[in-house]
């Protein structure tokens, strides 16, 4: 099947259209580990005004500033930059960091980011509880997962790519979260595999959000659901400008598959997973080796999807 696309506005827990949404949602992510879904969660004028005031502004000041607080860029070969914040739901830890980067701060972007968190953050939840909840996990064993995650937001500016045939911003990849909410606009980028060697490229439409699966959710679901793979290209060669907003699990707290997913015919895949630990592994020269990191580093079973690259 095709990356679904689903309209969630207005869709409530236990209605007809909860059940429908499940399906589709559902159905996208064990293919894919990807969805595209339609919300109202940043409305268009939040949304315009992250994108035209709010990221210009954030990226326009100077690098010395950009790397005093979770700033990644400046690498040979990279034509790429992004600002993170982890629990941006909190005023205090969103003020901090305009603080840093301002000298007065500034109210008006804290606001927006603030808004914009809290917005995904329930629009991620009702994401993962429909992906759960369609695999057969109980609505409570849902929520003491949700229970152990944390949240981050993180804003990314791309550049002209560097290789101008491939027009490739960002080479392929899993994230090694639990999953990522990728907020485009206007400009082209983001494009996901779905098998084949096809490359789908996902339309900078407003009022969409792609959701899409990392590893620890792979973990979770007892292989269920793939990490999504994916890439940024940018054949139009324009500045682009995206949000991403996503959960991992607490620090501490080990990544493990549902009970409720593992059973006879659906054997346990997976170890525990540390999450600090397997990071440090999975970038080092040893985890860049292996074709299938995850597996490689926690599988039960170790197969030829382990070989080395």
């Amino acid at each position: 099947m095709e990356i679904a696309r689903v309209d969630l506005r207005g869709v409530v827990a236990g209605d007809l259209g909860w059940e429908a949404a499940r399906a589709t949602v559902t159905a996208s992510m064990v293919a894919h580990g990807c969805v595209i879904i339609t919300h109202d969660a940043l409305g268009l004028d939040l949304c315009q005004a992250m994108f035209t005031r709010v990221l210009p502004d954030l990226f326009a000041l100077p690098v010395e500033a950009k790397q005093r607080v979770d700033y990644q860029g400046q690498r040979p070969g990279w034509e790429w930059e992004s600002l993170g914040i982890g629990d941006p739901m909190n005023a205090d830890n969103v003020r901090e960091f305009t603080n840093i980067l301002w000298s007065e701060g500034n109210p008006e972007i804290s606001e927006m980011i603030v808004s914009i968190s809290k917005n995904m953050l329930a629009l991620e939840e009702m994401m993962e509880t429909l992906v759960l909840e369609g695999l057969g996990v109980r609505k409570e064993s849902a929520r003491g997962h949700l229970d152990l995650l944390r949240h981050s937001i993180r804003m990314s500016r791309y550049g002209e790519p560097q290789d101008r045939e491939t027009s490739i911003n960002m080479q392929p990849h899993c994230d090694d979260t639990m999953a990522t909410m990728i907020v485009q606009h206007e400009v082209e980028g983001l494009e996901v595999h779905v098998g084949d060697g096809r490359w789908v490229a996902v339309p900078p439409e407003p009022g969409t959000i792609t959701f899409m699966a990392g590893e620890q959710f792979t973990v979770v679901t007892n292989g269920r659901v793939p990490a999504c793979l994916h890439r940024v290209r940018t054949p139009s060669s324009r500045e682009r400008f995206s949000v991403l907003f996503g959960p991992r699990q607490k620090g501490g707290v080990a990544v493990c598959p549902l009970d409720d997913l593992v059973d006879a015919e659906h054997p346990l895949l997976y170890n525990p997973l540390n999450h600090e630990e397997y990071f440090k592994w999975r970038y080092s020269e040893e985890g860049l080796k292996f074709k299938d990191p995850l597996k490689a580093y926690c599988g039960v079973y170790k197969d030829e999807a382990t070989a080395m690259v």
